[in-house]
């Protein structure tokens, strides 16, 4: 017979997890809603139907209860969809690939708790908190390695693996910016169906790593709005939007905080002051690189692009795009900002290229990915991409 007293151990353990999973899915929600950077541990408590009692009897700060939300609610989901869409592309398994990539497409919708694009908002904070980050690389990292794309492994497969995990999560992020109804819209469909047909190439000799020190950067003939535009996305590439405060961006500029507001009506006007400026020559630049392509070389193209973009003197860059893709999400003028210098990219893309050339557009989901992924292992920067499978 049972004993009362493991009975009610047993109800209080399973009470316990009941509760573990509606505040974890309150702080998913919570990410969705605010932001990883402004969401509230109270709110969080509240929507639970709980006390912040609650919260702090599990969690001692933000990073714990990020902790608890990763591994009880975005993992879980996040991983079953990353290993079922590798798995069936390594296997070349149409059908399966397919069946996850509706999985996907079921986990990026507005009702999802929790949303891949979410799972990817935290994956970037992750890089700017040690306890969440801990947590959340070892996991991403473990479930690389587990598919021969860890740091230790070289070749095809690595690459094929990335390509993969890039593709999903990052365009759910960039998706998670923009209207459902938008042109922008991307479906990874064709860039994974794309890898499931790969065709398996030896090392190609005559591709050698690009070298890039990153672009010119544009200066706008104002000797103080070029110090600020210069000192916000360096701030901001580092500590993400939300905490790129203005007494940072002076201190780096060597301003004082009056010469911002003399200047701009708040933090978020020098924001977007800071992408209109910064953005469209990096977006013109792509457009280049893209356009020089056609559909046999569309392989070396994205190696090309990948080495170009994952270089040293890109960094900076780099992560200020992923930062303001992550504030995008929160923050409608910079969202519609992004929308409409993506609706320029596309046009300018497709008015270059021909029209069969479909891979371009969907595969920037690949590069946000990609810049994603070299957060969690760095070593990702130093590929020389030689083995893109796609071709």
């Amino acid at each position: 017979m049972w004993d009362n007293r493991t009975v009610t151990t047993t109800r209080q353990t399973e009470r316990s997890r009941q509760t573990d999973m509606k505040v974890a899915l309150s702080a998913a929600n919570a990410v969705r809603r605010d932001g990883f950077d402004q969401m509230a541990l109270t709110r969080v408590a509240s929507d639970a139907g709980y006390s912040s009692g609650v919260i702090y009897a599990r969690c001692d700060d933000r990073s714990e209860l990020m902790v608890l939300s990763w591994q009880k609610s975005f993992w879980p989901e996040l991983s079953e969809i990353l290993h079922a869409g590798v798995t069936a592309v390594v296997n070349r398994d149409i059908d399966e690939l397919n069946r996850a990539i509706e999985t996907w497409r079921s986990r990026c919708g507005e009702s999802a708790v929790p949303d891949i694009g979410s799972a990817t908002e935290v994956i970037i904070a992750a890089r700017r908190d040690e306890v969440l980050g801990e947590v959340v690389h070892g996991d991403i990292n473990a479930l690389l390695a587990s598919h021969g794309a860890g740091p230790g492994d070289t070749g095809p497969m690595r690459e094929l693996v990335l390509f993969t995990v890039a593709t999903f999560i990052g365009s759910a992020l960039l998706n998670s910016v923009t209207s459902a109804e938008s042109e922008l819209t991307i479906d990874p469909t064709f860039i994974l169906h794309l890898l499931a047909n790969r065709t398996v190439h030896e090392r190609p000799a005559e591709m050698s790593p690009s070298e890039s020190t990153g672009f010119e950067r544009p200066r706008t003939g104002d000797e103080l709005r070029d110090a600020l535009i210069d000192a916000t996305e360096y701030v901001i590439a580092r500590a993400g939007v939300h905490r790129a405060t203005v007494s940072r961006i002076a201190r780096r500029a060597g301003v004082s905080v009056g010469a911002i507001y003399g200047l701009y009506e708040n933090k978020e006007t020098l924001v977007l002051d800071c992408v209109s400026v910064l953005h469209p020559p990096q977006a013109m630049r792509d457009i280049v690189g893209w356009s020089a392509m056609q559909y046999e070389t569309f392989r070396s193209t994205m190696g090309a692009n990948l080495r170009m973009y994952l270089s040293p003197g890109q960094n900076l860059w780099r992560m200020f795009r992923v930062e303001s893709l992550v504030a995008a999400r929160h923050t409608p003028a910079l969202a519609q900002m992004l929308e409409d210098f993506g609706h320029d990219y596309v046009e300018s893309l497709l008015g270059r290229m021909p029209i069969e050339i479909i891979p371009s557009v969907p595969a920037r989901g690949t590069m946000v990915g990609i810049a994603v992924l070299a957060t969690v292992d760095p070593t990702i920067q130093s590929l020389d991409w030689q083995w893109v499978p796609i071709g």
